[in-house]
């Protein structure tokens, strides 16, 4: 994942001020009035389409398996696992007239999750970066929000947008002016925002806002140690936009109750240490198709409270750990040694697949996995004391902490043996990320990518096999 991202953040920064460089000569070489309209104060100019084509080609050319989503060209992106989201110029309203505060805006998605941001004013040569839980810069200076707390001295930039009414509108016009602020509004949402971030202002504010203006700002303004509003996490919540709020700290509450934007949870500076609140089992999918029990997903708490599994009827366990053993001895063997006092009958069937959570697994493991969880559905236990559960019940498949590795395993039996329901991995592993409770901030390792690449790397197996086995039957 650092490797990627920072392959994509050296693209950013050499794509963006490329793109901020040709914008520019367009507005030098205009022509008055040289525009025409999309929608009701929608300007559109000759630049838009061919610097949107110009970042566009070069993306393709870096990372030709990425999508992007820019303003020209918007259609809603299949999936937004690796997304691009680009203004071409931001503020063109401003470009058009001559006004020299106008941008180009980039961010980089992944999983849902904007990793990466840039706006760059190329009138002022002003490059504003954001790396999610990394840092926030201006021509490579930290960026901080105002400390104010006090909003009878904030100033405040309103933007305006054709999809809400001038009655509501005026209506967040009117609370502002009622805490005292002073509101301002400069044409482009992207420079606002960055504004933010620098403590050039104390807060953005516009009712919608379409992603591809903000993005990349609101990661500015959080990486400044400023709050925002929530962001949308899918394709679809993205590519329809959203409220903006964007606000230093100390003005924060007043702002939100006073434009009726919520703020969102506080996001943590370092991604990789933290754990949300989950349950300790998750039922995935009920009755599943072709096999006829429940399939869930947990971690260490769940897989050891025995009770819990008896309750929802669980019958099979695959632990995916190889860090992760459980004692659930319920019946030692007679005469064991004392060594082997933890051995004998549980009350489950318990099969130990052995994954590393991460880097380090053999290309094969996850395939395997598949082929194990396949074979303790369908394995016979033998009428004998010694085998004491015959009944299969439900699955559990757990790692320790039910998110990654346990993720990458029932993702990959869902899309393999129901292909007609979860007709690609990214759609079984975005119903597991709703039904497991996975927080969108924890995407970059829900599953981690390199269990993402093995369970892609069994799909080409498994496919491999059945065309070999197709071939012989025939």
């Amino acid at each position: 994942m650092t490797h990627d991202i920072e392959q994509r953040e050296a693209a950013l920064r050499r794509i963006i001020v490329d793109a901020g460089d040709t914008a520019l000569r367009f507005f030098r070489s205009r022509k008055a009035g040289e525009y025409e309209l999309k929608g009701h104060q929608d300007i559109l100019t000759e630049a838009d389409t061919f610097v949107e084509k110009l970042v566009s080609e070069a993306i393709s050319a870096a990372f030709p398996d990425d999508l992007i989503l820019g303003e020209e060209t918007a259609s809603q992106p299949a999936s937004a696992q690796s997304l691009w989201v680009v203004d071409p110029i931001d503020g063109t309203a401003n470009f058009a007239r001559g006004i020299p505060h106008f941008c180009v805006c980039m961010a980089w998605v992944c999983h849902g999750v904007t990793e990466l941001g840039a706006i760059y004013n190329p009138v002022s040569q002003e490059l504003y970066l954001a790396r999610r839980g990394h840092y926030a810069l201006k021509n490579d200076q930290p960026l901080r929000c105002t400390a104010i707390t006090d909003t009878r001295r904030a100033a405040v930039e309103l933007g305006w947008s054709s999809r809400h009414s001038q009655h509501h509108y005026l209506q967040v016009m009117a609370s502002l002016l009622g805490l005292g602020a002073s509101v301002r509004r400069g044409g482009s949402g992207a420079l606002a925002l960055a504004w933010v971030a620098e403590g050039r202002t104390d807060g953005y504010i516009e009712i919608h806002m379409n992603a591809w203006d903000c993005l990349a700002g609101l990661l500015l303004v959080r990486e400044a140690g400023g709050k925002t509003g929530s962001i949308p996490d899918s394709a679809e919540g993205i590519f329809n936009g959203l409220p903006v709020l964007a606000v230093a700290p100390g003005i924060a509450d007043e702002l939100a109750r006073a434009t009726g934007i919520p703020l969102a949870a506080s996001l943590p500076v370092a991604p990789e240490t933290v754990r949300y609140p989950r349950p300790p089992i998750s039922l995935i999918v009920e009755d599943f198709p072709g096999w006829g029990m429940d399939i869930y997903i947990g971690g260490s708490s769940g897989v050891s409270d025995v009770a819990l599994l008896a309750e929802h009827d669980i019958g099979v366990v695959i632990n995916c750990a190889v860090n992760l053993d459980i004692d659930w001895v319920s019946a030692p063997e007679t005469g064991a040694a004392p060594h082997l006092l933890s051995h004998g009958a549980g009350p489950v069937r318990y099969y130990k697949l052995g994954l590393i959570d991460g880097e380090g697994n053999a290309p094969e493991m996850l395939h395997a996995g598949y082929q194990l969880m396949r074979s303790a559905l369908l394995q016979q236990i033998p009428d004998k004391a010694s085998y004491r559960n015959r009944k299969r019940g439900n699955i559990l498949v757990n790692c320790r902490g039910g998110r990654s590795r346990s993720v990458a395993l029932v993702a990959l039996f869902m899309h393999l043996e129901c292909p007609e329901r979860f007709p690609t991995l990214d759609d079984a592993i975005a119903l597991i990320r709703d039904r497991r409770e996975l927080h969108p901030d924890e995407w970059f390792e829900t599953p981690k990518p390199s269990l993402i690449r093995l369970a892609e790397h069994a799909i080409i197996r498994e496919r491999a096999i059945a065309a070999v086995e197709t071939c012989h039957e025939q």
